[in-house]
């Protein structure tokens, strides 16, 4: 019988408690994400399909993050960059967005039970844990998750995009193969998702080119590009290495969200669960305040 993927799920709401660190793969994403560097892999042969296209089917995960997507940027501008400069090139209203993200989580578009949106899945929801299934041939590539049920249909046939007013929450991706990288550009994004956790926006104007190169059979690359008129003063690209799962035979699970539930770290005796508050905890950014009555309620994660 098959494994099958776990989910880290409480009462319908995943707790991202933890990332699972995975090599990393080129020079330019050498060194991110905690603990000490790994070194490159070793460039090595890898399966294709009857086309000749590099075969990517598989389970994947993707060495991301789910707070903050800045460690992961390279370049600005088409410049490299690295430390104090990685850094999203926002236009005022959402520089002034961004530094609101704080005090507008309830906006957070997971808290709502809705789908992560491109690229954002590829990090915050391809960690080996979350589950990430990849399978292609020579006329599409199928990105399925196990969180939200998400997929990605990608046509490789080049194809024209869809009209300019319709906007999807993983928007409308077409690839085509630049000798062995798949490069799919992304458009028809709404303005409801996010790029991260910490609150990194977009508008539905945003344009993403990623760029997916084989490195052996086991390690591919993983870079994206954004643009976005309305949101971003320049062009801005991130990095981060894919790895392939140890168990090619593991599945994805049904995936539950209700939005409202508690998860269990705030479920706790005082509110009918069997957790304990800590004593020492900080204090809810998001409660209400105390004049707000029984339907106030709190506006964070894991509401």
């Amino acid at each position: 019988m098959r494994k099958r993927l776990l989910s880290l799920m409480v009462s319908g709401v995943v707790l991202l408690a933890a990332v699972v660190l995975i090599p990393t793969p080129s020079a330019a994403q050498f060194g991110r994400g905690r603990g000490a560097p790994a070194p490159p892999p070793e460039p090595g042969p890898f399966d294709r399909l009857a086309d000749g296209t590099p075969d990517m089917s598989g389970i994947w995960g993707v060495r991301g993050g789910l707070g903050n997507i800045t460690p992961n940027i390279t370049e600005v501008g088409g410049s490299p960059v690295e430390g104090d400069a990685q850094a999203i090139p926002y236009t005022p209203v959402y520089a002034q967005l961004r530094a609101e993200s704080d005090s507008r989580m309830f906006e957070e578009p997971e808290l709502h039970c809705y789908m992560s949106g491109v690229p954002s899945h590829m990090w915050r929801q391809s960690y080996l844990g979350a589950g990430l299934v990849i399978q292609h041939n020579a006329d599409y590539v199928v990105f399925l998750h196990e969180f939200q049920g998400s997929r990605r249909i990608v046509p490789l046939d080049g194809r024209d995009h869809l009209s300019d007013d319709i906007h999807l929450f993983m928007g409308d991706g077409v690839g085509h193969w630049e000798g062995d990288s798949l490069v799919i550009e992304t458009t028809n994004n709404n303005a409801i998702t996010w790029l991260d956790n910490n609150g990194d926006r977009h508008s539905d104007a945003m344009v993403v080119v990623e760029r997916f190169t084989p490195i052996n059979q086991d390690a591919w690359s993983y870079e994206a590009t954004f643009t976005d008129d309305k949101a971003y003063t320049t062009s801005w690209k991130i990095a981060a290495p894919m790895t392939r799962g140890n168990n090619q035979e593991a599945e994805i699970l049904e995936f539950a969200c209700v939005e409202g539930n508690t998860d269990n770290l705030h479920y706790t005796t005082e509110s009918g669960g069997t957790t304990e508050a800590a004593p020492s905890a900080a204090p809810d950014v998001f409660e209400a305040p105390p004049n707000a009555g029984r339907g106030g309620g709190r506006g964070g994660r894991g509401n």
